[in-house]
């Protein structure tokens, strides 16, 4: 597990997870495997006794296409429901695939209990281009962005693009 986000993180497509981190939080891991061994691998880390958060989605680059992913993700929700959490959201550079899930782009502002407490500390705070997606377990739809309402944690709280000068 931590070989793989370690290889996505080195791309900057996902935060690196340390040896501690993974320990710490592996009970919050779901693991797809097939007889040739692992395949990918998905956290579901409850924020609040109301929301989740699908963290560390990685299926090994041979394995893409096959429908892992989306299959980690639907796990990850139902045990999200399975616990009694009402919202779930990711962060992403990839939004397409998590619309394909049944998630809606939202506002990073949106989601206080994560722009508060964790997002200050990240190493992306100052080039933050993920997108906020989000998943109302009892089927309501989230509400839709407004117009020009920032995404992710630069735009919202620094309001600058990532990647622009400080």
């Amino acid at each position: 597990m931590k070989d793989l986000i370690d290889r996505y993180a080195r791309e900057d497509r996902m935060l690196e997870r340390s040896r501690d981190f993974l320990l710490e939080h592996l009970r919050d891991y779901l693991v797809a495997r097939d007889e040739g061994g692992f395949l990918g691998c998905c956290a579901i880390a409850v924020l609040t006794g109301e929301l989740a958060e699908i963290r560390s989605l990685a299926v090994r680059p041979e394995a893409s296409g096959r429908g892992i992913g989306g299959a980690l993700v639907r796990a990850s929700v139902a045990e999200a429901r399975r616990i009694g959490v009402r919202r779930v959201f990711a962060l992403t550079l990839v939004p397409d695939f998590f619309e394909k899930c049944g998630f809606v782009l939202t506002s990073l502002g949106r989601l206080p209990e994560k722009s508060a407490a964790e997002c200050p500390v990240c190493p992306k705070r100052f080039a933050c281009d993920e997108h906020a997606m989000l998943m109302h377990l009892d089927g309501t739809t989230p509400r839709p962005l407004d117009a020009g309402e920032p995404v992710g944690y630069t735009r919202l709280f620094l309001g600058r693009e990532p990647g622009s000068p400080l």
